[in-house]
């Protein structure tokens, strides 16, 4: 009589334990390059959002900040642009009367209140850590004080300028400084404003890429 095969009571063999692992790690490869992917793809975009929105972002608060400039008298410097070079570019500054509204105290003692004129500036300060580069930053100082370009709190808008140059159009010609004082209380007709900016892209030689941005604002007269 033939005997049969004795019955496996559960458990699995060398075999199956083998095949299972391996499926298992097919899956995981499978799984770990989706999700590698999803995480490059998530940081080109991020990459993509940065250089293509950063520099828009800086120059359109520049133009609005521009296009609100006044000069109430010709007896003080109520619109000041100075010229200055760097190593890597220039690296201008300007400083001027808007009739932008802000929120803020004036002071430590006084009560935060919308303010509808104020002092507003822009300037560059060479980076500590990353040569040829610098940030820009925009001052903000609640109404008119006795000295209407100093003062204020700064706020950082970028920290990888390399340039950032403002001209102003003088009847025909665009010169590099401007001073309402000497000009007699007027305006520039028009501004230039220049900036270029350093930004994050893998596919660029180092990881950067420079972007430059201008616009053109002009001034009512």
């Amino acid at each position: 009589m033939r005997k049969r095969a004795p019955r496996r009571e559960g458990g699995f063999t060398l075999v199956e334990l083998m095949l299972s692992v391996v499926l298992v790690a097919i899956m995981m490869s499978i799984i770990y390059g989706v999700v590698v992917s999803t995480i490059q793809a998530a940081e080109r975009i991020e990459e993509i959002t940065t250089g293509t929105e950063v520099g828009p972002a800086i120059v359109n608060q520049i133009r609005s900040d521009l296009e609100a400039a006044i000069v109430p008298d010709k007896e003080k410097d109520w619109f000041f642009g100075i010229d200055r070079k760097g190593a890597a570019g220039d690296r201008d500054r300007v400083d001027f009367l808007a009739s932008v509204t802000a929120f803020g105290a004036e002071d430590s003692q006084s009560e935060p209140r919308f303010h509808t004129i104020n002092e507003v500036g822009y300037a560059v300060i060479d980076s500590q850590t990353r040569p040829g580069e610098m940030s820009l930053y925009r001052r903000e100082d609640f109404w008119i004080d006795a000295e209407p370009l100093k003062g204020g709190r700064l706020t950082e808008l970028y920290d990888r300028v390399t340039h950032f140059d403002v001209q102003y159009r003088d009847g025909e010609n665009w010169v590099g400084e401007w001073s309402s004082k000497k000009k007699e209380g007027k305006l520039p007709e028009a501004i230039k404003v220049n900036l270029r900016l350093r930004v994050p892209d893998k596919l660029a030689e180092g990881g950067v890429a420079e972007r430059t941005f201008a616009i053109t604002v002009t001034l009512p007269k």
